[in-house]
């Protein structure tokens, strides 16, 4: 008998060995008797997330492969009281039991059979997990399989890992798995956010999310009868105290679906677009409160804007450091009204007088100073396309302006006769450089003269970064979507001429001409402003920059449509005035500093050139080491109170006439416009008797030919043109001579025609033939070219 015994107790000691033995080597054969829980794992959670802002709020979340919403989060992503109330309602034992729960089973088993139903489970946290990762039928060979994969997982993975993947696996409510975002649906929180009420009613929802549907009169109530339970047995555990208990089973539980996030979606629909979806939880660059007032802001002023035919804004707000877009709207309201689903931020539009500042930025490149004086004067221009003649957008001209004059008003004729000086190619391989423009064969010669005042089509998206150059020493940076997203960057500017254009942008007596003083341009510090109008008032632009940020925004139609008179001014100052006194208060960090290599110059206040002694005022302006040395002032030779001007300012000088009784320009020498005959007995003027009536006959010369300093600028030699029937037909005829001269003389075919004083221009009725035209002067100074006229 005892040698029976003693048999039986070795075989049970060799058997619990051999368990032992067997368990100690799980980890060499659960690989061959049950499948890899992790490729499992990697199916479920490799897809699916939300973009968040900066500080880790949602933005947006994304469906998964599986069609579900879910969001991947940390355990600490969940508070505490959450953790306790899962792990007391779902797996009590979960930090001790190796994968399976034998007692569990066990009290189970027996509950059943004496009940002869289910009303007790005994799964643990992991093999729900394998339950929810591995979908199967319910039976006895799907249970096999789920507890030697937990215990697999288990093996290889720690208990806090387990716990997270099963937090972020769960079904909740409809298509949401996992808590973050089933906190987010009932109690528009974060699960780190909420309470013990809270907790445990997300934590009675898993085991049966359809059963106890919070937002069903039936599914709340029996939702609040398990979460009243699982706060028991909190009680119960330690886990709360008895005051908490009665405070929380006092509150209910909402029966309301509150929406998702859903911020910057233009913002999100970009990153999506260009880095595809994210997975888990990805930071952008947005700030959710910063997104929220460009948005109501812009909002806000959609009322008077659309009093004046605008039904669309966007608007951007980017850090001028980092380049990290921090807010954006890419139209009035996301949705179908007026094409709300569209971007204007991407979207190409005429930029207006936004390209202006990188034009004189070439300028000052190429040894132009601020100071520099343009003739804002009319002039007409001859292009492929035809005779063209800029016009300030007030239609006025101001004769002599310095280049920080022309910038800061925006003066459109200014800015034609500096591209004409720089050259068309120049300008717009600069733009091409800056990433404004694609490089298209024969672009340059299509936009021509008029790639000054904002021909092309540009994006707001590139135009920021061009802009931010002006701040970041002449380098060009890519935008950031994402905190420490790598940037490339190119120097394209000097740090002084990119130095210069911000600080004329930023002067507020630059702008005095056009824009006057206007209180939503008003700042705490300086900000470079510029805005742009497009032709017929479609797009309304304003761009805006200083030490910390670049403000963009953009107003018009999407269909095209023009607005009833905006302007970029109009349009967009004011919204930009909310912005920027919001902006100075959110973050102040200093103000740009003038680079090495620049310095102050007194100059002459009319000429912009080196001031002498006859000069009547005088100031300082900056110049870079880039810059020429200015001349010596020549409006300026004597002790006149008037200031010379050369013969490129005669029509202006003419219309001022019109109105004033004294005028204190007048042209370079004695010549009064008034009496264009004074001068005929100056030394630059060769004169002889002129023949009154008759050919008069010139010395052979060819076609285009100057003599003396006289050129004809209209028509040009060679000129087709084509009478249109019905029309009075008419040539415009212009000379310009290099110095001033009492009046030109136009022959047509050999017959005088009219004699002109500055500015030397007339209108000649056109007939069918071969026309060879005369410009001369009193004397033997002549220009000629031959022009063809059809019917």
């Amino acid at each position: 008998m005892l040698r029976r015994y003693k048999k039986l107790l070795l075989t049970i000691l060799a058997m619990a060995a051999a368990l032992v033995l067997l368990w100690l080597l799980r980890g060499l054969w659960l690989p061959l008797v049950s499948e890899d829980p992790q490729q499992y794992l990697s199916l479920r959670f490799g897809s699916g997330g939300a973009l968040a802002d900066r500080n880790g709020r949602i933005m947006r979340v994304y469906s998964d492969n599986h069609g579900d919403l879910s969001v991947y989060t940390s355990l600490a992503s969940h508070s505490t009281e959450l953790i306790d109330a899962v792990l007391i309602a779902e797996d009590r034992n979960f930090y001790s039991h190796p994968g399976f729960d034998l007692p569990a089973i066990i009290r189970a088993g027996w509950q059943n059979l004496v009940n002869r139903r289910v009303v007790s489970g005994a799964s643990t946290v992991s093999q729900q997990l394998m339950r929810v990762i591995r979908p199967a039928p319910r039976n006895l060979a799907s249970k096999v399989t789920e507890l030697l994969m937990a215990l697999q997982l288990e093996y290889s993975t720690s208990k806090n890992q387990i716990l997270e993947f099963y937090l972020n696996a769960v079904s909740m409510f409809g298509n949401v798995r996992g808590i973050y975002l089933a906190s987010h649906l009932l109690f528009g929180k974060s699960p780190a956010m909420l309470n013990l009420a809270e907790s445990a009613a997300l934590a009675a929802a898993i085991q049966a999310p359809g059963r106890f549907d919070p937002f069903t009169a039936r599914g709340n109530a029996q939702l609040r009868k398990r979460r009243d339970w699982i706060l028991s047995q909190m009680l119960k555990y330690g886990k709360c105290n008895a005051s908490q208990y009665k405070n929380a089973v006092k509150t209910s539980i909402p029966n309301y679906r509150r929406k998702l996030p859903f911020h910057a979606p233009h913002f999100c629909d970009l990153a999506v677009a260009l880095f595809g979806r994210p997975v888990g939880m990805l930071p952008t660059t947005i700030d959710i409160d910063l997104q929220d007032f460009l948005y109501n802001t812009a909002r806000s002023h959609m009322p008077r804007l659309m009093k004046s035919g605008a039904t669309q804004l966007a608007a951007m707000i980017v850090d001028v450091r980092t380049l990290e877009i921090l807010a954006m709207t890419g139209s009035a309201e996301f949705g179908p009204l007026t094409g709300g689903y569209n971007n204007a931020c991407i979207a190409r539009r005429s930029g207006g007088s936004v390209l202006k500042p990188f034009l004189y930025a070439l300028a000052l490149e190429s040894g132009y100073y601020p100071s520099y004086v343009l003739p804002d004067t009319m002039q007409t221009f001859k292009t492929p396309q035809g005779e063209y003649v800029p016009y300030n957008a007030d239609r006025r001209s101001y004769g002599p302006v310095s280049i920080r004059t022309a910038l800061g008003n925006s003066l459109n004729t200014s800015a034609i006769k500096m591209i004409n000086q720089l050259g068309v190619r120049p300008f717009f391989s600069l733009l091409i450089d800056l990433e404004l423009l694609l490089p298209r064969p024969g672009a340059a010669d299509f936009f021509g003269l008029g790639l000054a005042i904002g021909n092309p089509e540009i994006r707001m998206l590139d135009l920021i970064r061009a802009y931010a150059v002006l701040c970041n020493g002449g380098s060009l940076h890519s935008l950031r979507f994402f905190p420490g997203q790598a940037q490339e960057s190119r120097q394209i500017l000097s740090p002084q001429s990119s130095y210069l254009i911000f600080d004329i942008l930023s002067d507020p007596t630059a702008r005095l001409f056009t824009f006057g003083n206007p209180s939503f341009f008003k700042s705490k510090r300086p900000v470079a402003i510029k805005t742009g109008t497009s032709t017929e008032y479609r797009d309304c632009w304003l761009m805006a920059v200083n030490s910390e940020f670049i403000i963009a925004i953009w107003v018009g139609n999407f269909n095209g449509a023009p607005t009833r008179g905006l302007s970029g001014a109009t349009a967009c100052g004011p919204i930009y005035k909310n912005l920027i006194d919001f902006l100075e208060d959110y973050r102040n960090n200093g103000q740009i500093k003038p680079p090495k290599g620049i310095r102050k110059v007194k100059v002459c206040s009319t000429s912009g050139q080196a001031t002498s002694e006859f000069c009547p005022q005088s100031g300082y302006d900056l110049f870079s080491d880039l810059s020429r040395d200015p001349e010596p002032c020549s409006f300026h030779s004597g002790s006149s109170d008037q200031h010379e001007l050369p013969a490129d300012y005669a029509s202006w000088i003419k219309d001022r006439r019109r109105h004033l009784d004294h005028d204190p320009f007048k042209l370079s020498g004695n010549i009064s416009v008034g009496d264009p005959y004074q001068l005929f007995g100056l030394e630059t003027v060769q004169t002889q008797p002129v023949v009154s009536s008759g050919p008069l006959i010139l010395k052979s010369s060819p076609p285009g030919t100057v003599y003396g300093g006289i050129k004809i600028v209209s028509p040009h030699d060679g000129d087709r043109y084509v009478m249109a029937a019905g029309h009075e037909n008419y040539a415009l005829l212009r000379a310009l001579p290099t110095g001033p001269v009492p009046e030109v003389i136009w022959l047509i075919n050999g017959q005088e025609f009219i004699r002109t004083a500055p500015p030397y221009e007339a209108y000649w009725p056109l007939s069918p033939g071969v026309h060879r035209i005369s410009a001369i002067s009193d004397g033997d100074a002549a220009g000629e070219v031959e022009i063809f006229v059809e019917r």
